[in-house]
């Protein structure tokens, strides 16, 4: 009888073409046990080398990094000396084995012969969860990862779920554990490809109304009713119905009973975990799926991603035509423009500097809002409540916080001290006025640190108490654009906040090494 022998693997990508394969890591397992690891740079193909910021602030990957590396098709064979004949499981395999496929377009070479297996769409038959990214299934399944979007702490997540779910299911043999949640063994080679997919439709097999009539009724969307709330950055809401029509998904306006799937749009994935605190459709979405409801959870790159491993097939066609050269205006001309006519993607123009946190104080003639009050406002507003200086630090003390510097614009970043920790930190007066409405106090290193002493309490005897090495920390803030500026804890713990100050825009914050990973919002594309 075989056992779980397999490789593991996970691609970090240079820019939004799948094709831009910029790091590789991947551990070879043995009777269920990881024996070797590898973790390889790579030079994108030519066609495709370039590093969007976005892509580098999750993995802080860029040019200069992969200066010395070997080109994809120079790594490609080397990759798949290592394979052998294993089956590759991987945590989307609509996008890791996507990336060889695409990165092999380009180049203008054959796919390999790969068998693959997908341990996000086992996770989805196995487990009931709002959400199935990587460090979510890890977490609900009691272990803790190493750094998100590391691929080699990746392809070790992968190995943990494929272990925590073997054991679940008391199989020992890969095929035997695909059998198990009803999953097949994908297949690669240079003609055909067949996805590693659900192999039963259940209950997304009826037929779709006024939808695709010919999609395929495996497809992870198929028969589901497809909510989207927030701003997608990759499309219009329109384009993004019109999607789900194609694969055969139910597009409506309005989460309700009998809505399956939220995409949320303008959100930072690293929130979706267990003991998140999130605000408004998403916590309605959560509460639908805890009183039994099957919803899920997605941010936009699941959402295409689940497009992408299944039924999205334009982008070997796109490679055959010639890009179409245009000017980048400041908004993206592709968000209107369906998935099936978009061009290969060009380099980005170089970024424009960041806006400075504050601008000059403006005289103006209006008087303070506050009623009773008849001193001189310190802004401008013709919508909205002003204030004078004096009830300016009226509302920051409400938020907990003084200023440490005059007052320009209720849009600038003004730096504060919080009056509960002493943390000093750079603070719109327009966020401090949301938080006071809602009757939360503003620091962020306050209201951190008791959310992870929260997430902690919850975890119970899966919690994590191993405190984070101070280089580890700087090593990820450095990475990301940021100067780390120390811990806010002592020991500093996983989720626990840290201060630091962006590199680039020169604002100081309070934030976990999850969000740190993900770059200060000044920087390009964000």
């Amino acid at each position: 009888m075989t056992v779980l022998d397999y490789t593991a693997i996970d691609f970090e990508t240079a820019n939004s073409y799948r094709g831009s394969p910029c790091a590789v890591g991947l551990v070879r397992v043995r009777d269920g046990r990881p024996v070797d690891e590898q973790r390889w740079l790579i030079r994108p193909p030519e066609q495709v080398d370039y590093f969007d910021g976005f892509n580098t602030a999750l993995h802080g990957i860029d040019a200069e990094t992969v200066q010395g590396a070997a080109r994809w098709r120079a790594v490609l064979p080397a990759l798949m000396e290592y394979v052998a004949d294993d089956v590759v499981v991987t945590h989307n395999a609509g996008f890791d084995i996507g990336v060889i496929r695409y990165a092999c377009a380009v180049d203008n070479i054959e796919w390999p012969e790969m068998r693959f297996l997908c341990t996000m769409a086992m996770s989805r038959r196995a487990l009931s969860l709002p959400s199935y990214r990587l460090p979510y299934v890890a977490e609900s399944l009691g272990f803790a990862m190493g750094d998100h979007h590391d691929p080699l702490a990746d392809a070790h997540g992968v190995v943990g779920i494929v272990t925590a779910l073997a054991d679940a299911a008391g199989v020992q043999d890969l095929a035997d554990l695909a059998a198990a949640h009803s999953m097949s063994i994908g297949c690669m080679s240079s003609g055909p490809y067949q996805g590693s997919v659900a192999t039963g439709t259940g209950s997304r097999g009826f037929t779709p109304i006024e939808v695709n009539p010919d999609a395929d009724p495996d497809g992870y969307l198929y028969g589901r009713v497809v909510v989207f709330t927030g701003t997608l950055m990759s499309m219009t809401r329109d384009i993004a119905r019109q999607e789900c029509a194609r694969v055969g998904a139910i597009p409506e306006q309005n989460t309700t009973k009998k809505t399956n799937v939220l995409v949320i749009g303008d959100i930072n994935p690293a929130v979706l975990r267990p003991g998140s605190n999130l605000t408004g459709k998403a916590r309605k979405a959560f509460e639908l799926q805890d009183n039994g409801q099957a919803i899920e959870v997605m941010t936009e790159d699941d959402f295409l991603r689940c497009l992408d491993g299944k039924a999205l097939t334009v982008i070997e066609d796109l490679l055959l035509e010639e890009p179409v050269p245009s000017a980048a205006p400041n908004r993206n001309p592709l968000r209107s423009v369906p998935l099936d006519r978009r061009p290969i993607p060009v380099p980005p123009k170089p970024p424009k500097p960041p806006k400075p946190l504050r601008r000059e104080r403006k005289p103006v003639g209006q008087v303070c809002s506050v009623e009773g009050c008849g001193d001189t406002a310190a802004f401008r507003t013709w919508s909205r409540p002003t204030y004078c200086d004096a009830h300016i630090a009226a509302i920051l003390d409400v938020g907990g916080l003084e200023a440490l510097e005059s007052f320009t614009h209720p849009q600038d970043f003004l730096l504060t001290r919080c009056k509960a920790c002493s943390n000093v930190a750079h603070y719109r007066f327009e966020y401090v006025l949301e938080k006071n409405g809602c009757s939360e106090a503003t620091c962020r290193a306050c209201y951190w640190r008791a959310w992870a002493e929260q997430s902690r309490a919850l975890a119970g005897r899966f919690a994590r108490f191993e405190p984070v090495p101070f280089e580890h920390a700087q090593t990820i803030a450095s990475e990301n654009g940021f100067i780390y500026l120390g811990p806010l804890t002592s020991p500093s713990l996983p989720d626990d906040p840290h201060r630091t100050e962006c590199g680039r825009c020169g604002r100081i914050s309070a934030e976990r090494l999850g969000d740190i990973a993900f770059g200060c919002p000044c920087r390009p594309g964000k």
